[in-house]
């Protein structure tokens, strides 16, 4: 009977190591997750502040962009340059870089 209650005790003990041994192991994932959502938290603010200054660089420029054709739409005196290419708006007489048949292109 005594060497029953020792097996017993010693099969509890048992399952109480693995249970402490699996409780640690959740904890520890748990602590990964958490840090990994943290993590990932931060690369996305870091993101979404370099999108917003990307955003607002690319409004500023438009915005440059935009002044400077008011400038030369409103500008009746002929540019450097034009009387020599032969043209009345300083095209040329060709089209003007960047321009192709179906618009404004990048790179042409």
């Amino acid at each position: 009977q005594v060497s029953e209650l020792q097996a017993a005790l010693g099969d509890a003990e048992r399952q109480r190591e693995l249970q402490e041994n699996e409780g640690r192991a959740l904890r520890q994932e748990l602590r990964d997750v958490r840090d990994g959502q943290r993590i990932l938290e931060k690369k996305g603010s870091a993101a979404l502040k370099d999108l917003k200054r990307q955003l607002q660089l690319e409004r500023r420029r438009g915005d440059r962009l935009q002044e400077r054709l008011q400038e030369l739409l409103a500008s009746p005196r002929p540019r450097a340059g034009q009387r020599e290419m032969g043209g009345s708006r300083g095209w040329g007489g060709g089209t003007p870089r960047g321009y192709g048949e179906s618009g404004w292109e990048m790179g042409a």
